[in-house]
């Protein structure tokens, strides 16, 4: 897939940013941006590559579809797959060690869909509020279905780990 296939899928979501409690997603707006949210990664500032072929390497065909707005962490696909999984890694970890998101990138933006459904939040909530989800029986629906949309259970069990940690720190 294209670069810019890849950001026209990505404009299918309404939103450039999915939010939920006090993590989020935050999405590439432009050409410009989608080049922006390559550096640090795959892309040095001064234009050289921080790609490599060794383990735990940036690799060449990953690219940055998603920042997490409270760590600054990528979400990215991997460009040698047909159904371009979704990936997230640590930053600053000096490794790049991948955790599976979702196994295709429509499965990634159904994921982020549901949040923003569900959500309904234009930014990240850093203490819980009367609008914060906190049905269990909602909560259990709700993670079912990022799991059944991405086919990753142990992204969005942690996910919601951190979610069910923020609700209790009020």
């Amino acid at each position: 897939m294209k670069t810019a296939q890849l950001l026209n899928a990505l404009q299918q979501l309404p939103h450039k940013t999915a939010y939920f409690g006090p993590q989020g997603f935050a999405l590439p707006n432009s050409d410009d941006e989608f080049k922006q949210f390559q550096q640090g990664f795959s892309i040095h500032p001064d234009g050289t590559s921080l790609t490599g072929v060794n383990p735990g390497d940036w690799q060449k065909n990953w690219l940055v579809i998603a920042i997490d707005t409270e760590l600054g962490d990528p979400y990215f696909v991997d460009t040698s797959l047909e159904q371009l999984p979704v990936f997230t890694a640590m930053h600053g970890e000096g490794i790049w060690q991948t955790d599976a998101v979702a196994n295709s990138l429509n499965g990634f933006l159904a994921c982020l869909k549901l949040l923003i459904k569900h959500g309904g939040q234009t930014a990240a909530q850093f203490v819980p509020d009367e609008t914060s989800i906190t049905d269990p029986k909602i909560l259990t629906q709700l993670h079912s279905e990022l799991v059944q949309a991405s086919s990753c259970k142990d992204f969005w069990s942690l996910f919601f780990d951190c979610y069910f940690d923020w609700l209790e720190e009020d």
